[in-house]
């Protein structure tokens, strides 16, 4: 038959154990005294001690204050004995006083924090404990006040860093030397869950990611303390994204390494323009590459006709002058092949020349039918690369 423990509480008084008790007698053999907490000068803690110290009414009016709240407030000659919490304390209320009040009547204490007012009308960031008697509503509450400036202003400092980390257009998070991500900011969230952050943090970072390709490269670096950046493709809700990540070493405040910052974004619509620009510079080169083949083609062509209307025109009976003409027009046409087939062969259009210069072109003959040939042709020159 199981029985079952009831708990019990019990009250032990540490004095009588010996904790905060002194031997009857030091080593000299002179008498002290037993329980030394009877004897602590608690006005000298009150004077002495690092916070300003305020004793008030329920009214909040200051009954007496060590000389820390003097020298703190900026009353060091008249002191504070007489003012008013509020004239000492930005936003003191009727309300928040009598809240106080409900909240020291039922045995607990308060802490706010606040702005002190110094005489000469500056704000001071505080932290206030107000205390009173956990046996029965007090008639004096005791205002533990203590200057936290540069604790208010490292917070601050941290809160800007902190915006301004979540409101970046890069995503930013830290992970683990597990791979595994403990914050990620909006846009990070945004780019691998569509917005669901619990989708995001607590999970490893192979749930987007190639292992072998990104993880693992990434994490090794980071352990040898060098950065590491790379790319990769990410569907994720229906949309295509090209992620461009970079990492690097998350150090603590005793240059431990603690895991890894990465730094995502979002490069296809940059992808997309660079894409888009390539592609109308193609365009360009490719028109200019094909106005100049027109141009170079329009010169065999013009060889070609002149030497076909000579022959149907005049009838050449001359076989000297018939076989310049239909050398002339074989020439032109092995011009013309060569030219096409050079179009045909084209992967990549640039502009160039497809004739090297005017002096190259073949002789015409005249159409003044003298029989002579007629120099030069005098065609206009094929375009020159740009």
């Amino acid at each position: 038959m199981s029985t079952k423990a009831k708990s019990r509480t019990i009250k032990i008084d540490i004095r009588t154990q010996g904790y905060g008790q002194k031997p009857s007698s030091d080593e000299r053999g002179e008498a002290v005294t037993a329980d030394y907490f009877n004897a602590l000068d608690y006005r000298f803690l009150f004077e002495h001690a690092y916070d300003a110290i305020l004793l008030a009414d329920e009214g909040g009016r200051v009954l007496a204050s060590n000389s820390r709240a003097k020298r703190f407030f900026g009353y060091e000659e008249e002191g504070v004995v007489g003012l008013s919490v509020r004239m000492l304390v930005a936003g003191v209320t009727e309300r928040l006083l009598a809240d106080l009040q409900k909240v020291i009547a039922d045995g607990l204490y308060m802490r706010i924090q606040a702005f002190a007012v110094h005489r000469d009308e500056t704000f001071l960031p505080v932290e206030i404990v107000v205390l009173g008697n956990r046996v029965r509503a007090p008639d004096i509450y005791c205002y533990l006040i203590r200057d936290i400036e540069s604790r208010w202003r490292a917070e601050q400092k941290l809160l800007s860093a902190y915006h301004a980390m979540d409101n970046t257009d890069s995503g930013i998070g830290i992970v683990d030397l597990d791979g595994t991500v403990t914050y990620a900011n909006r846009t990070m969230v945004s780019l691998l869950s569509g917005g669901d952050e619990t989708a995001v943090v607590g999970k490893n970072l192979d749930t987007w990611f190639e292992r072998k390709g990104v993880v693992e490269p990434l994490l090794s670096n980071a352990v040898r303390g060098v950065p590491w950046s790379g790319e990769q493709r990410l569907i994720t809700a229906g949309k295509s994204a090209w992620l461009s990540i970079s990492v690097v070493p998350d150090m603590n405040e005793e240059q431990a390494l603690s895991g890894v910052v990465i730094s995502v974004r979002d490069t296809a619509e940059r992808r997309r323009a660079e894409i888009a620009e390539y592609q109308a510079e193609r365009n360009r080169i490719m028109m200019e590459s094909l106005a100049g083949v027109c141009h170079a083609l329009g010169q065999p062509a013009t060889v070609l006709l002149s030497s076909i209307e000579l022959l149907k025109l005049e009838g050449v009976k001359d076989p000297q002058r018939f076989t310049q003409i239909v050398d002339l027009c074989y020439d032109a046409i092995i011009q013309l092949r060569e030219l096409l087939q050079k179009m045909n062969a084209k992967r990549l259009y640039e502009s160039e020349p497809y004739l090297p210069s005017l002096a190259e072109a073949k002789t015409m003959v005249s159409l003044d039918g003298s029989g002579e040939a007629a120099g030069a042709a005098r065609g206009p020159a094929a375009p020159e690369g740009r």
